[in-house]
């Protein structure tokens, strides 16, 4: 395995091990944006006193309020981006994983997202270590390509010059 596939398949690990607690960050998000939207416009508005706002020579009151807002509003922003990218990877692995074979998407639902041992997954799927190592490895791969696309597929991309040599 090259270098860089093997980059991409450790990434595609790591992304399937922090399955849970991805799904736990698009709850967290998702509330976080509902309490800013909830709150924030009419916390910032409560209690004002215009007597200590700083006015100018043409009697504009400061832009302290708009200034706020924007900065809350700005926050609403980044966490509604973050929440899109986290939910783009979360249904990009589902589908992925929906589509592998049966057998398959049991040794990724056991040892990466629940957590299990090998030893413990031998008991439950009637295969030997090295057998769901092999599987494991096959649908890792398959996941990546879906996460990652073409660069997954690295190893093979001399295949794809040559053919773009002889095509010109």
């Amino acid at each position: 395995m090259s270098k860089t596939k093997k980059e991409f398949f450790n990434a595609t690990k790591k992304q399937l091990s922090n399955y849970k607690q991805l799904s736990t960050n698009i709850i967290k998000l998702k509330n976080e944006i509902q309490m800013l939207k909830d709150n924030s416009v009419g916390d910032l508005m409560k209690g004002i006193s215009y007597d200590s706002v700083k006015t100018g020579k043409t009697n504009k009151t400061s832009n302290m309020i708009e200034d706020a807002i924007i900065n809350v509003s700005d926050l609403i922003t980044e966490k509604e981006i973050e929440l899109y990218e986290a939910e783009i990877i979360k249904s990009t692995i589902d589908l992925a994983i929906r589509n592998l074979k049966p057998i398959h998407r049991q040794i990724i639902e056991l040892k990466y997202i629940d957590g299990l041992m090998w030893q413990e997954m031998v008991d439950i799927v009637h295969l030997e270590e090295r057998q769901l190592s092999v599987r494991a490895s096959q649908a890792i791969s398959s996941i990546s390509i879906a996460l990652f696309g073409k660069k997954a597929l690295i190893e093979q991309e001399p295949l794809f010059e040559l053919l773009d040599y002889k095509l010109n």
